[in-house]
């Protein structure tokens, strides 16, 4: 059992640390000052530990009574749920501006993009548990 709680922490804490990363990274790029990509960086973490956990934790653990390794369906599952994290992130930020927001390629971007990372995290580790036989 503790095996289980520490292959499902790896995956919050590296979906978490990768989605700071990836944030940061295009903040950079966007606006070429390191202090605002670390600062991105820094709050993208913290936002993506607080939605993969109360999101993608519990739905993690109910998709792994059959456990696939890098299931196509599973990434579909992952992004709707996603979708519908940034979106009650924006509801919760500023609800005057959702129908902007949702017009913009920033949430589609944020959306896809945390699927993706959640989903690659847990099939790598994942396949890494189950090959290891524990």
């Amino acid at each position: 059992m503790n095996k289980i709680v520490s292959y499902y922490l790896k995956t919050l804490g590296l979906s978490s640390l990768t989605f700071g990363l990836f944030l940061g990274f295009y903040s950079y790029i966007m606006y070429d000052e390191m202090v605002i990509a670390l600062l991105t960086a820094a709050i993208a973490l913290l936002y993506g530990f607080m939605m993969y956990g109360l999101f993608a934790f519990p739905l993690q653990m109910m998709l792994q009574k059959k456990a696939r390794t890098f299931n196509v369906k599973y990434l579909l599952i992952y992004s709707i749920i996603a979708f519908i994290a940034v979106f009650l992130f924006y509801v919760i930020n500023e609800p005057a501006s959702i129908a902007w927001k949702l017009q913009s390629y920033l949430y589609y971007m944020l959306s896809i993009a945390a699927a993706v990372i959640y989903w690659f995290w847990d099939s790598l580790i994942l396949y890494k548990h189950t090959a290891s036989g524990v």
